[in-house]
């Protein structure tokens, strides 16, 4: 099994591929790095050294791309997330204003193989029957809970599966922004499998 890890900051685009193991340990690495102000080389800085060709302005320029940074470091301590939301992918809360009174009826009619399907019939659940375009993974987490399914252990990575090229099922730019595919819709409509039936 493979896994894939893209993470794009500000088009400093890292794709990772392997083993899950080895992805989850780079991504830690990473991480570690980047919220202790390592500084990475990215196209954005490039342009700065041609606005200042003064010796002394050098050192100045050089601090600059670490200020610009430090927010996004901000924004990947909490997940990646919009800023201020709160909803962090791997730490999920319960959100106890999502109405999950008909999710077991709704839930309880497919037959479910993986957590790409499982995610894909929360989706549509909460897009369907409760009007919410663009769930966030708190919402998620509290209808694996009223569902009484096991949680993810990574539960982030669930995501970036149900959205990766094996399955297809929702677009996941963000915790707080998770959308349905024209693939997700076509196989919530047509192949999945409804207990008691075909």
């Amino acid at each position: 099994m493979t896994t894939k890890l893209h993470i794009n900051i500000s088009q400093g685009v890292i794709d990772i591929e392997g083993d899950p193991d080895l992805v989850r340990e780079i991504y830690t690495d990473f991480k570690g790095q980047l919220l202790n102000g390592v500084k990475f080389a990215s196209p954005t800085p490039a342009p700065a050294p041609a606005e200042s060709p003064a010796g002394t302005a050098d050192d100045d320029t050089l601090a600059k791309p670490r200020t610009k940074r430090q927010p996004s470091s901000k924004k990947k301590a909490s997940g990646g997330d919009d800023a201020g939301s709160g909803v962090v992918a791997n730490s999920p809360k319960l959100d106890k204003n999502l109405d999950t009174s008909t999710l077991p009826a709704f839930y309880g009619q497919y037959e479910l193989k993986n957590n790409a399907e499982k995610i894909l019939v929360f989706l549509k659940f909460m897009n369907d029957k409760l009007g919410i375009e663009g769930p966030n993974t708190d919402q998620f987490y509290t209808c694996y809970e009223k569902a009484d399914e096991r949680v993810p252990k990574v539960f982030s990575q669930a995501f970036r599966d149900a959205s990766g090229r094996k399955f297809g099922f929702i677009d996941y730019n963000s915790p707080t922004d998770i959308r349905v595919t024209t693939v997700g819709n076509n196989h919530f409509k047509f192949d999945l499998k409804k207990k008691g039936g075909e």
